[in-house]
Parts: C-alpha cells; structure tokens; sequence
C-alpha cells in the first residue's frame, strides 16, 4: 500500500512538471444558462463543518441569490491530493455522471498542504483536466482556501498559490479568499467555532455572500 501510494505521488509530480508562471491575461469570465445545474466540490468548509444545521454553510446558502442549482459533495479532510476518509476531489468527479452539470465549482486544498509542491501541483493540475475530459461543456470556477481566524499559515499560502496559478494556466475564474482578506485578525471572535476552528453560521454566511458577489461581478 505504500508502494503504490509513493508511486501515485511521483505520477503527479511528473503529470505537473514545473509549477507554472503564467503570463499576464485578461480575468476570465464565466457565462451560463439560466438556472445553471452547479456541482460544488471541496472539503469540510463545503459540508459545513462546525455550522449548525450543516444547510447553514456557504455552499447551501448561493443557490438562491445566484438563481443555481446546486449540488453540495463536501467531504472533510479532503484535497486535490489527499483522499481524506474518503477519495480526492479528482476521485469524486469521476462519479458524477457526464454532462450532468453547467458548472463545476472547486474549493479548498489545505489538506494537500502535508505533500511535496509537485505532488500538489500535479493533482491540482490532473483535476482539472478531468473536468474538461469528464464534463467538456462545463465551465470551472476554482475557490481557494481561507479561515475564518484570518491569519493563514504558510502552508495554506502554499497551496492557495500553487491553485491560483493552474487556475491562471487554464484561464478558470479564480476567487482568493486570502487575497481579498474575506476574514481579518480577529475576526475568529465573531466568524469561528471554537470547537472545530473551522466557521460559525456567521463565517459561512460571511462566505456565501462574498462568493455571491464575486461571482456576479465574473
């Protein structure tokens, strides 16, 4: 089992290659249908982890004011690398039925943050190759990660940084939580649960509505 779990690592690393530097372009757009058919893909911040009932988190809460459809498979402990108790978001996406969705929208991968830079490049890198071969008339919005305490590690910055620039790569509309400072120092006062250090029903609702308005202005 080890074996093939080193084995499945260097296949990633080799499938990314050097991280890339993209050049300068034009921020990607994303037009859809009406009532787009949405798939949100991502870890415990998707299945609302420490939001209380889990319908209070984020990705519960943009169906309504964005007119979507949406279908929620959060699964904590997850990433583009990391299987978690279950299988990688890469993994997922293969069981979703082909052409079933308008939208595919990838959160997180902080959980990626214990591999090695080409590890997560290539999972990042082999995700989102499998929404354009498994749903080639969707579009792709990726969102990074964030925390509600607002002071991110340099293992999240990491990764937030290895996401943004695949995003950039293959011109997909990204969303930078950390960038646009969603969450400030001190903020987990009014926006954390304490006993998971993931968002209260405030934080999530905080992040449905910057979401929201991201999103109308893409």
């Amino acid at each position: 089992m080890k074996r093939r779990t080193l084995l499945a690592a260097a296949a990633l690393a080799a499938l990314a290659g050097t991280i890339p530097q993209p050049a300068e372009a034009a921020t990607p757009t994303l037009n859809l249908p009406s009532r787009p058919r949405v798939l949100v893909v991502g870890d415990s911040y998707t299945v609302s982890y420490g939001a209380t009932p889990v319908t209070e988190g984020w990705a519960y809460k943009i169906g309504t004011p964005l007119g979507w459809q949406v279908t929620v498979d959060g699964v904590g402990g997850t990433g583009y690398v990391n299987p978690g108790p279950s299988r990688n978001y890469n993994d997922r996406l293969w069981r979703r039925p082909a052409d079933s969705f308008d939208l595919i929208v990838l959160q997180g991968g902080s959980n990626d943050a214990k591999y090695e830079k080409g590890v997560i490049a290539g999972g990042v890198n082999q995700t989102i190759r499998t929404v354009q071969r498994h749903f080639p008339y969707a579009r792709l919005l990726m969102l990074g990660s964030t925390t509600p305490y607002g002071s991110p590690g340099p293992d999240r910055l990491l990764v937030n940084g290895i996401t943004k620039r695949y995003s950039a790569m293959y011109s997909v509309p990204y969303i930078d939580p950390i960038a646009e400072t969603w969450f400030k120092p001190g903020d987990g006062k009014l926006y954390a649960d304490p006993a998971s250090g993931h968002p209260n029903n405030a934080g999530y609702a905080l992040m449905a509505n910057r979401f929201v308005q991201d999103v109308k202005v893409l």
